[in-house]
């Protein structure tokens, strides 16, 4: 999957993030059960959606692999605040985007700053730069 990578989910931890069901998740919680006396361990990794905020699991061998987002994060400016949704521009590229203001989020302005994140696709405002 573009804008991914993979590594093993022996070697995943709490607070990174991975893809459960090609969603971008952030890692809550990993429990792993010892094998027995066949077979390998397997891990039980629970994560909740960077952008949906949804409680997404998955029970995996620790050897086998598993796509983690390539998380970008980036500043913009913000151009305006029509209703639900705020215009920014890209302090690097320029590029114009119009995202969803998220919850929680105050002092969106005009001419104000913004961090924000990417991931393998989608955006989210993650807070106003003071």
């Amino acid at each position: 999957m573009p804008g991914t990578k993979q590594v093993n989910v022996g070697s995943l931890k709490v607070g990174q993030y991975v893809m459960i069901d090609g969603i971008p998740c952030e890692i809550v919680d990993i429990s792993v059960s010892k094998p027995g006396k066949h077979g390998g361990a397997k891990a039980r990794v629970v994560g909740i959606g960077i952008f949906d905020k949804v409680k997404k699991e998955f029970v995996a061998p620790t050897s086998s692999k598993v796509e983690v987002p390539i998380i970008d994060r980036r500043k913009g400016q913000v151009l305006a605040v029509v209703g639900d949704t705020v215009q920014i521009m890209d302090l690097q590229t320029y590029e114009t985007l119009e995202l969803p203001i998220p919850e929680g989020i105050e002092g969106l302005e005009p001419g104000g700053e913004v961090e924000y994140i990417e991931a393998v696709g989608q955006y989210k405002i993650t807070r106003v730069i003071k």
